[in-house]
């Protein structure tokens, strides 16, 4: 089997990882501050226990509010040079070897991704700072076209409505490479109208499409559809291939109908069925990681693959038998021929899947939650999705915060989608200190022609007139350009 397929492991950090220094990009200004939000309150993390104490992850906006704006000229020059990251090698271990390691030590086999936690402004910040287009030499791959790739966020949902597991595929339509990113369910991403909330808990908000635009805005990559399954639906699909080999490396222990524990899966080397499967890729033994058990559904995830049939005809006719047990932001025949592109390239033991890279936030309670683990994850998005990345090639990133001065429910949303889809990285800043805006004001930090330049491109994408961009003259990290909504914002 080749060696490109592994078991994701968990990468391992020394120690408490240093805030990442937030580099411009080549003859940037300055950007600007964020007026403070006021009404959602910080999402506080308790110290913990024998590490650095986690510091308040940062609310819905910046803590300083920006002076009071000058008006500027807009003239419509675009553009900065794009500063590309430095290459990164991931290294790699075949399956056969991590499954001997497994056999010798099964307790051994993940270590918590990313050390202790740093402190929690990575959670938030450190994500608003992932791909920002940091300097990476002379090195510049822009002009070289970036092949074709299609993305499917893949989800378990559990009984209770919450994303038990979360796959993000990425797919070369011609099906000759595939990579998918394991997504842990306690990262904590924000939501617009919602805050900071774990991953896992966006599966159950009233947008469908909150996991994929939480991802975009965390990490910068699109997401181009969803495809949520129940756990039945899941047992369902792994019968429907015929069951799936597993190295089955713990004893999965469930609760019978009379509340006793039981062994649901032995250890070991075998064949499993539909509901033995889902119990596997669904178990975390005690005290062990989320990420083990993102490893065991990366095994069922990549069984299943496998095990279906190259023809999108017949893998249309398997998900319609899923009925309600299954669901999808996409047609049918869409699903389909993502699926088939990465069950081409699993089936020739292609497929690289990793864990997504975070710091673990200790809270001291019984659930796990995480913060992006900036540098790694850009690196790995970079290697993996660099064709689905958000940003335009040969353009630099740029921040946009965007708050709501009006009140109005859903406002920062349908900014969001907007400016998204004009390749700029959305920051969520929440409400405004007041609800009285009546003009929406763009705020750049200064008058240079590259900040005059993206305020024009941000009032463009917003549909706002040219004399919306004014100066703050203030400068923060937290975004390039800050947007306050008024009432003269039409969706």
């Amino acid at each position: 089997m080749s060696g490109k397929h592994r078991r994701p492991d968990a990468e391992e950090t020394p120690g408490p990882p240093a805030a990442p220094p937030v580099v411009a990009p080549r003859a940037a200004a300055p950007p600007v501050a964020a007026p403070p939000p006021v009404a959602a309150p910080p999402v506080a993390a308790p110290p913990a226990t024998g590490q650095p104490a986690a510091g308040p992850v940062p609310p819905r906006g910046a803590r300083h509010a920006a002076p009071p704006p000058v008006p500027v000229a807009v003239p419509v020059p675009e553009g900065a040079a794009s500063a590309v990251s430095g290459p990164t090698v991931i290294a790699r271990t075949s399956r056969e070897s991590q499954r001997s390691d497994r056999r010798r030590s099964h307790r051994q086999r993940f270590a918590m991704v990313g050390g202790s936690a740093a402190a929690v402004l990575l959670v938030l910040v450190g994500g608003w700072w992932l791909l920002a287009g940091r300097d990476g030499g002379d090195d510049d791959n822009t002009d070289i076209a970036q092949p074709q790739q299609q993305t499917l966020l893949i989800q378990v949902a559990a009984p209770d409505g919450t994303a038990r597991t979360s796959a993000l595929l990425g797919v070369q339509p011609d099906g000759k490479q595939a990579s998918a990113v394991l997504v842990p369910s306690g990262l904590i991403v924000e939501i617009p109208g919602s805050g900071a909330v774990p991953f896992g808990e966006t599966l159950g908000l009233p947008d469908v499409q909150a996991p994929g635009k939480a991802l975009t805005d965390l990490l910068g990559v699109s997401v181009d559809g969803s495809w949520v399954l129940t756990q039945a639906g899941l047992a369902t699909l792994v019968d429907a291939v015929g069951g799936i080999p597993a190295e089955v490396d713990v004893d999965v222990v469930g609760v019978d109908a009379k509340g006793e524990e039981t062994v649901a899966v032995r250890a070991g080397s075998q064949q499993l069925g539909g509901a033995a499967a889902v119990a596997y890729g669904t178990y975390s033994a005690p005290d062990e990681p989320e990420q083990a058990r993102l490893a065991r559904f990366n095994d069922v995830l990549d069984g299943v693959l496998r095990g279906l049939s190259a023809q999108p005809a017949q893998v249309e006719r398997v998900l319609g038998s899923l009925a309600d047990q299954s669901r999808s932001t996409l047609d049918r025949d869409e699903l389909a021929d993502i699926v088939v592109g990465a069950r081409t390239v699993a089936a020739a033991g292609d497929l690289v899947t990793e864990v997504l890279p975070v710091n673990p936030i200790e809270s001291g309670g019984t659930t796990e939650t995480y913060g992006i683990n900036p540098q790694p994850a850009a690196a790995l998005m970079q290697s993996r999705f660099a064709a689905s990345l958000v940003r335009k090639p040969g353009s630099d990133e740029v921040r946009v915060l965007v708050q709501n001065g009006v009140g109005t429910p859903g406002l920062v949303d349908k900014a969001r989608s907007k400016l998204v889809a004009a390749g700029f990285r959305f920051v969520n800043g929440g409400n405004a200190p007041e609800f009285s805006k009546a003009a929406t004001v763009v705020l750049i930090p200064d008058s240079t022609q590259e900040s005059v330049g993206r305020g024009a491109a941000v009032a463009t994408a917003l549909r706002l007139p040219a004399e919306a961009v004014q100066r703050s003259g203030q400068g923060q990290s937290v975004a390039e350009v800050i947007v306050v909504l008024g009432s003269d914002f039409r969706p």
